[in-house]
């Protein structure tokens, strides 16, 4: 892929993958063909902060994960949260925001 174009799509990701799998982002774009640029920016990508944010709001009715599209822990969440006194909402508000950034990655690997 021309040099451009990687540029571009690091740009379109930026924050919205881990930081440490830019690295390996870049190697596997230098070495792909530039069609697969289209099909990036086309891609659908969650946006972290918006999850972070309905994970600290609404994060007790497990909405952030239902956002993520891990339905089993959404409907788990919802049912049994309240059980654990508030933690698990609390501690998987970090979990989640990890989540999508990792969904994220592995959605544009999957593409390339």
């Amino acid at each position: 892929m021309k040099e451009e174009n990687v540029r571009q799509v690091l740009q379109i990701v930026n924050g919205k993958l881990p930081e440490d799998k830019i690295i390996v982002l870049k190697n596997k774009l230098e070495a792909v063909s530039d069609d697969k640029v289209d099909a990036i920016m086309c891609a659908s990508l969650y946006n972290p902060t918006h999850i972070l944010l309905f994970s600290v709001f609404l994060g007790g009715f497990g909405v952030d994960r239902f956002m993520i599209g891990d339905t089993g822990f959404g409907i788990a969440k919802l049912l049994f949260g309240w059980v654990t006194c508030g933690i698990w909402p609390i501690i998987d508000i970090f979990i989640s925001y990890k989540k999508a950034k990792e969904k994220n990655f592995n959605t544009v690997m999957s593409i390339l």
